[in-house]
């Protein structure tokens, strides 16, 4: 793995910085707290993010700005990489604003997504990747001044050999335990060919071939009560929207009912009053019959010949004018 490439803006000291690291040995040199430290700490940052600071993000982004950006490429394995970070403030936090890795066949977003790939790529989390890239200040003198003991003891903890020793011990084990699990594997196995020959004296390939057929007979007849049962669907289809108009007509012929009932009230109710009408006919006629028969009488005892008004009026007029 190798760095090829680092921009930085307004990264802990750096307010424009953009760094081309050729092929061979590349010494950055400067006096203390001039941002040697800070420039591999960005290439850390980059590739893990918060995990690989020793600080927090409220300390990357340079004091009286709102943003900082880190760029880095790098190539690892024969493919070129890129990875993007922008960092904002927000009230009293930094927050990470962008974070996208491009490669040759690979492309993610997010800060989580970067740093599971950056790690599953180099095999190695954020503390094994600081620890064996980079001697922090102090330590170097550390490392002159030690015996050779403390020296190895370094060296091991800076490369990580005491947890190789340890998964060797551990791969030790395992491999008992796999010897364990492959002699019980086996018994099983012995177990498994003697049950294998016991069934194929059972004889069980005449018994799935007869099972087979009858398989076949249940599938032709599920088939055929499949059809039938569509067909009941359809049928009970039709019968509800038989039933369904049976439903309306019914309710039409219960109103028509309810009318029939209502005008027959209506009809009796009309034939009470033309009777009433003819009783009320026949005492007028009968009336009438007596008047004409009074009238008669009255008639008889003038000597008017009709007892029309045009009579009367004219024998009025002139019994007026006698009187």
């Amino acid at each position: 793995m190798r760095f090829d490439r680092v921009r930085l803006t307004n990264f802990k000291p750096y307010a424009d910085a953009d760094l081309d690291l050729r092929d061979g040995v590349t010494v950055v040199h400067g006096l203390n707290g001039s941002g040697k430290s800070s420039l591999l700490e960005a290439c850390f940052f980059a590739l893990y993010g918060s995990k690989a600071l020793d600080g927090t993000l409220d300390d990357v982004v340079t004091n009286g700005e709102e943003e900082a950006e880190i760029d880095l490429h790098f190539t690892h394995d024969g493919a070129e990489y890129h990875v993007h970070r922008r960092l904002r403030r927000s009230g009293d936090r930094v927050l990470t604003a962008d974070c996208t890795l491009d490669g040759p066949d690979e492309s993610r977003d997010g800060s989580g997504d970067v740093r599971r790939f950056v790690t599953d790529l180099l095999r190695m989390d954020s503390e094994a990747f600081v620890n064996c890239a980079y001697v922090r200040q102090g330590e170097v003198n550390k490392l002159i001044n030690a015996t050779p003991a403390q020296r190895q003891d370094m060296i091991d903890d800076l490369l990580q050999l005491g947890r190789l020793e340890e998964y060797r011990e551990r791969a030790g084990e395992a491999r008992l335990g796999v010897n364990d699990v492959l002699a019980d594997k086996r018994g099983g196995l012995a177990e498994l060919d003697s049950q294998i020959a016991e069934r194929e004296e059972r004889n069980l390939h005449e018994r799935l071939n007869a099972l087979e057929s009858q398989l076949g007979d249940v599938a032709a007849d599920v088939e055929r009560f499949e059809k039938q049962q569509e067909a009941a669907r359809e049928k009970k289809s039709e019968a509800e929207s038989v039933l369904e108009e049976y439903e309306e007509k019914r309710a039409e012929l219960d109103e028509i009912d309810e009318d029939v009932a209502d005008l027959k009230e209506d009809i009796a109710a009309t034939e009470r009053e033309r009777e009433s009408l003819r009783e009320e006919i026949r005492d007028a006629r009968e009336r009438v019959e007596e008047l004409d028969a009074e009238l008669d009488e009255v008639l008889a005892d003038t000597d008017l010949d009709s007892a029309d008004d045009g009579a009367v009026d004219a024998r009025l007029d002139e019994l007026t004018e006698r009187r």
